[in-house]
């Protein structure tokens, strides 16, 4: 790229970032058409891998100098494979080496000719790839591979998939890497296949932002319906310009699970996760204030800001009648409150405050939320706990004169002891920033939810009120051992650390346990709390206990978790450790933002120096893209022609670069091999790639005949079962370990017949051509049973009728409800006016029909149901006795449900 010294702070446009921009030989820029964009998503449990292939086609008559493609991805997602692809199918592969260093080789690579390719951080939920040379007429394949927690969507049971397609106007300054990239066209063809597995039974899986989805259920072998597995594809023949969402709602999402894997490589670590939801119960807060900052910018406009609108109005009917004071600030490129300081929240307050959300616009200008969040921390009252929500798209570039994280932490450390404050976050629209909205909860201590226009809310709100109400955690511990005593650890681990360049630091061995995050600083009811461990034990512990200790009370919560092996597979060719990949990042990100203590240098250093230098050691270890490390690929001439169905190139290349397993006998299944079109042997290529490289999460060695049932898809294997109709595979490492106290998790155990191929294909014929030999033995291809056109899919637990949305939006501010024709209208007007014939109060009478009504239509989802409950059920205990004359409240919900039920 040409040199660009002109930085301003200003919009950018959304369509602007989704491309590849180069120099012709007369300076000129030039762009290259985004053809096609394909992402194939495993989900599996709370994680899932992503392959986003995107093909680029040079229509000019010159090849290309360096051309520059920029991206999005998830703020959680951990980048960790790359390669190019020719037209003629040569494959470059991308190698994690330090930025600098990176960056010099790539520079050399284009001075000297060669075709090259390099990938970029540049934050943490934008990358870019520049390329070397596209020749003239050809096109280009970019793949990236990554793998990412799933997020929380307002249930205990469900993970929410979000992918940013498209990087959406940010306010600030442009990060120069971001400059001039190119526009998709409207020809632009998106495909997104999504193959989703879970450890109990699909409840359902929909899209709010792509309703159109294809939903396919897989058949076992013996012909029954897979409940654990099923397949999402949806495909466009023009460019996405809003993220895709998916949200997977499922039984057994809500307990807590902790996963163990062995490094493949041999390096003697095992890695960890421990996932939890938990069910205790955490005390309120008797006492808080509330203080709400809700975006007006400019890129809010639109549906974003009456999602804003509707979900600041349901977290003010939410709020405590008792003790709490709040207030409300919107900023833009400036900031103003309702009020000067909080006010106490009563009837008056509340309904004013309402007007006045409902007249608000985007018409603030910038997106000045540094400023801001200043603004509002010192507003509040520093001799109370404050719960702060910040609804916003998070739509702007971060500097040291813009930088909302430095403003939270600072004030999050200068707190009382007993005014603590947290700040959580919803992030609103279809092109939110995932970067931004998430670390600015994580700084705050809080949690952050995302929501599209077209979501109901009201769990969400729910879910965030609750978890602002919630009592302080004084102290959080995780004994990955488990109830009992440590297990033996290797002291003396086999360093097998990629060697760190002079240019860095040179750091001692690393600490023989590795958590992150390392400190837990918060815990909430309902909302999943993800920590991963690299540790040194030279066996899997049987379980894991975390404990949690209340501010000011003696009460210390308590919670024990089974701990399930993660397999790999066991064959020649080597596989990314999901887990060990996973807890690398969080490791990461805990050192870039300052929370993970630092390693001891050799020599004396400064801490930023020591920093760079472990994140670095990170990057290349499990070859991961970071704010110091970059993947370089460089044209070598030896390159892998893709002119067969699988390729092997990824796992090659890994292996050469320290990523290396066991062996084992692969087994050729294909010995007929197919005869396809060029589009399905370009997908099929694609799906064999990723099943070799990331052979899913754990599928156990298939029998050793064919004869034998294969394990199927969608179900657990014990060890004892995995080990018992099975040959022996294991490395030398695995070996040394012993596993027999821990179940083993086995899914997805064939890739090549999950959606990904048999979403083209349903019948292949015979080829003359064998293909090559297939280093993933795998269990019999599902069979696919697609919904008939028109039909439904079966929705267990429907989703929140609007209705209740509308009867918590008539909620007076102490938690009662008057009679009035609104309420009527949703609950019926007969059933209001039975107060009079039953000789109850109107107000006690209406409030326990809103609760019949609650629970007849929410009895699916208690958490919601509780949080919504909750207001109502605090009157009646308070301020309702006295005008209840001795009758039993619930006695008369039980009257009012026999109508609502009706």
């Amino acid at each position: 790229m040409g040199d660009i010294s002109t930085l301003s702070l200003h919009f950018t446009d959304m369509n602007k970032y989704a491309g590849i921009v180069h120099r012709s030989p007369d300076h000129h820029l030039l762009y290259l058409p985004l053809q096609e964009v394909d992402v194939r998503v495993w989900m599996v449990d709370v994680s899932a891998r992503v392959v986003l292939s995107q093909v680029f086609e040079n229509v000019s008559d010159s090849p290309t100098s360096r051309a520059k493609y920029v991206f999005p991805l998830p703020e959680s997602a951990a980048a960790c494979a790359f390669e190019l692809e020719h037209d003629d199918g040569r494959t470059i592969i991308g190698v994690a080496k330090e930025k600098s260093e990176a960056a010099q080789a790539f520079q050399s690579a284009v001075d000297a000719g060669r075709t090259a390719g390099l990938v970029e951080w540049v934050t943490d939920d934008i990358f870019t790839i520049s390329i070397g040379s596209v020749p003239a007429r050809k096109k280009v394949t970019a793949r990236l591979m990554f793998v990412m927690d799933l997020l929380d969507n307002g249930r205990r049971d469900e993970v929410r998939l979000q992918l940013p397609m498209a990087i959406a106007e940010r306010y600030g300054e442009t990060p120069a890497a971001m400059l001039d990239a190119s526009t998709p066209t409207d020809k632009t063809i998106v495909k997104i296949t999504v193959d989703i597995q879970t450890s109990d039974k699909i409840q359902e899986i929909r899209s709010p932002t792509h309703p159109t989805i294809t939903r396919k259920r897989y058949k076992s072998g013996t012909g029954r319906k897979s409940q654990r597995r099923m397949c999402v594809t949806w495909s466009s023949t023009t460019f996405l310009d809003k993220d895709f969402v998916l949200t997977v709602h499922a039984l057994g999402l809500d307990k807590s699970r902790c996963f163990a894997e062995i490094d493949p490589r041999g390096r003697g670590t095992i890695a960890m996760q421990l996932s939890l939801v938990p069910s205790f119960k955490i005390p309120p807060l008797d006492s808080q204030e509330y203080i709400f900052v809700i975006d007006r910018s400019g890129s809010m406009s639109g549906a974003p800001m009456e999602t804003a609108k509707r979900t600041l109005e349901m977290l003010l009917h939410l709020l405590p009648d008792s003790q709490t004071t709040f207030n409300i600030f919107s900023f833009g490129t400036n900031v103003d409150g309702l009020w000067e300081n909080s006010m106490l929240f009563d009837q008056t307050g509340m309904h004013h405050a309402i007007s006045n959300v409902r007249g608000m616009q985007a018409n603030y200008g910038g997106t000045e939320i540094a400023k801001a969040l200043q603004f509002a921390i010192a507003s509040r009252n520093c001799n109370r706990p404050t719960a702060m929500f910040v609804l916003t798209d998070g739509g702007i570039h971060t500097s040291a004169i813009l930088d909302p994280f430095t403003v939270v932490s600072k004030a999050v450390k200068g707190c009382k002891a007993n005014a603590q404050l947290r700040v959580f976050t919803l992030g609103i629209g279809e092109n939110v920033s995932s970067a931004m909205c998430e670390r600015l909860a994580r700084e705050g201590g809080g949690k952050c939810l995302f929501a599209v226009q077209a979501e109901d809310i009201t769990g969400k709100c729910a879910m965030l009120l609750n978890a602002g109400r919630t009592r302080e955690i004084e102290s959080v511990t995780i004994d990955w051992h488990g109830a009992g005593s440590p297990p033996a650890v290797n002291f003396s681990p086999l360093n097998h650390h990629h060697p760190l360049p002079p240019s860095v630091v040179q750091l001692e061995p690393p600490p023989l346990m590795q958590q992150g995050p390392p400190t837990i600083t918060s815990i909430f009811p309902g909302m999943r709390l993800n920590v991963f461990a690299i540790t040194t034990f030279r066996s899997i512990p049987r379980e894991v206990k975390l404990r949690a200790k209340l501010k000011d009370s003696e009460e210390v919560l308590d919670d024990l978790v089974l701990v399930t092996e993660v397999k790999p597979f066991k064959d020649e060719w080597s596989s990314i450790p999901l887990l060990h990949t996973l807890a690398a990042r969080q490791l990461m990100k805990g050192l870039a933002e300052g929370r993970t203590p630092l390693p001891k240098p050799i020599a004396p250093a400064s801490d930023e120096d020591i920093r760079k230098a472990a994140i670095v050691r990170l990057g290349l270890d499990y070859q991961l893209v970071s704010e110091h490390t970059s993947f370089f690929a460089e044209e070598s001439g030896h390159e892998t022609v893709r002119r067969l169905r699988r390729s092997t190139s990824w796992q090659r290349s890994r292996r050469q670069h320290g990523h290396t397993s066991g062996t084992g006998n692969p087994v050729d299944e294909g010995a007929s091999g197919t005869d396809v079109s060029t589009v399905q042997t370009v997908l099929d290529s694609l799906s064999q790639a990723v099943s070799a490289v990331f052979n899913f999460f754990f599928p156990d060695p298939p029998p050793t005949t064919r004869r034998r049932q294969a394990p199927l898809p969608g179900r657990y294997y014990s060890a004892a079962q995995s080990r018992s109709g099975s040959p022996s595979i294991q490395s030398e490492y695995s070996s040394r370990h012993d596993n027999s106290s821990t179940d083993t998790f086995s899914t997805l155990s064939s890739l090549e017949g999950s959606c990904t191929s048999s979403r083209w294909s349903y019948s292949r014929p015979p080829s003359p051509v064998p293909p090559p030999e297939d280093p993933i033995q795998r269990a019999p291809s599902p069979v696919f049973e697609a919904a008939p056109l028109g039909a439904k899919p079966a929705r267990i637990a429907p989703p929140v009728p609007k209705e209740a949305y509308t009867v918590i939006s008539l909620q007076n501010f102490d938690g009662s409800f008057t009679p009035t024709p609104q309420l009527g209208a949703v609950v019926g007007i007969d059933t209001l006016a039975k107060a009079v014939e039953l000789q109850v109060d109107g107000n006690i009478w209406a409030t326990a029909v809103v609760v019949a009504y609650l629970r007849h239509h929410l009895g699916e989802q208690p958490d919601l149901l509780d949080a919504l409950m909750n207001k109502a059920l605090e009157y009646i205990d308070r301020r309702g006795a006295s005008l209840l004359a001795g009758r039993d409240f619930w006695d008369l919900v039980n009257i009012a449900g026999q109508s609502v039920g009706s």
